[in-house]
């Protein structure tokens, strides 16, 4: 018998089980992947997510990964630069998952790689089912991503939208990619290519783009194809998703119809994710995550607590989100940028520091 149970290792999980366990709570932490491990993500982190890294990590580690010194829109011929100050951080998916994960186990939890777990319901709620063991927990936090454990708990997505597919690869960085610790997101038609580059010698390559309704075209293939005379193509090798490749694939915007049954809460992009593009995915992840722990923490009506707590900092994230993932993906917004770059670049510039740095939007 545990206080809390987390499957998934990610950002959220990795985050509940430091909060949890520095406050003296007996937390296991479970995934079914050995660690590090490849996932698909840009490899850049929002101010307010690069924040929240640094906490939890604590004053005496440092993170992995660099300061963001600039973000740049580009769309057609125009580009907008926002300078991140250092606010942002770019960092390697797998780099920041181990790091996370190392402060868990220094913080007490007790974390086991390689084995999937799943859930099944008892007289008592949620009980975690781990291989033949059969793991009790006052609370279960499930982390999984958008995976079956939530459709298994009977929770459904409440929001209408499209299925996206999404590829990411690190490739050896070149002087026509993004310098260090800058990032680059290019808007095309039928999706978006962000660029970031957390290390001297490596750039991240992170496609997103709406799913194909019939054929098996991966995203870098969709994009190229529905976008022929992009330069970005000139600077991304045509054997690279090949050789590097990770992928994935959702429905998005996931907005579940509760965030929870009986003893099990969801966390993560579980409890809610718009669309990869900000940088605000591992944000959302971690804010989530912290409702959860300080939701348990204090005790009383938790689930009560919890949708508080996530309508209002979480919620806000997801919100801007969508507000600026809508006005971009305007079909007005691409033909004035492909024919004038008449786009108001004070106002833009504004914008993007509001949501990528400082969170205030």
């Amino acid at each position: 018998m545990v206080d809390v149970a987390i499957i998934g290792a990610g950002p959220a999980g990795a985050s509940a089980a430091i909060e949890l366990a520095r406050a003296g709570r007996r937390v296991i932490l479970l995934d079914k992947k050995q660690f590090p491990r490849t996932k698909v993500c840009g490899g850049c982190l929002s101010g307010p997510a690069a924040a929240r890294l640094k906490l939890l990590l604590g004053p005496d580690r440092e993170p992995p990964g660099v300061p963001g010194c600039q973000i740049s829109f580009v769309i057609g011929s125009y580009r907008l630069t926002c300078d991140s100050a250092g606010a942002t951080w770019m960092v390697p998916r797998a780099d920041m998952d181990a790091a996370l994960a190392d402060a868990a186990a220094e913080a007490g939890a007790d974390i086991r790689y390689g084995s999937a777990a799943s859930i099944e319901k008892s007289e008592r709620g949620w009980d975690v089912l781990l291989g033949t063991e059969r793991i009790q927990a006052d609370w279960v936090l499930v982390a999984t991503g958008l995976s079956g454990l939530p459709a298994k708990m009977g929770i459904r997505n409440s929001a209408t939208g499209s299925s996206m597919i999404a590829q990411q690869w690190i490739q050896p960085a070149r002087s026509s990619l993004p310098s260090l610790g800058n990032v680059e997101l290019h808007w095309l038609r039928g999706g978006y290519v962000g660029l970031a580059t957390p290390h001297p010698s490596e750039c991240c390559v992170a496609l997103a783009c709406d799913a194909p309704e019939t054929s098996h075209e991966s995203a870098y293939e969709r994009l190229q194809r529905l976008n022929p005379d992009s330069s970005l193509w000139d600077v991304l090798p045509a054997d690279a998703p090949r050789r590097y490749g990770a992928r994935g694939t959702a429905g998005f915007p996931w907005v579940p119809n509760c965030l929870g049954d009986h003893n099990a809460l969801l966390i993560g992009d579980a409890a809610g994710y718009a669309e990869p593009y900000s940088g605000e995915g591992i944000g959302q992840a971690m804010c989530s995550a912290s409702c959860a722990a300080q939701a348990i923490l204090t005790g009383g009506d938790v689930h009560a607590a919890y949708a508080r707590l996530m309508q209002r900092f979480h919620g806000r994230i997801v919100r801007r989100t969508r507000w600026v993932r809508a006005v971009l993906r305007l079909p007005l917004v691409h033909y004035i940028a492909s024919k004038r770059p008449v786009l108001p670049r004070q106002w833009l510039t504004s914008l993007v520091k509001r949501v990528h740095v400082t969170g205030t939007l």
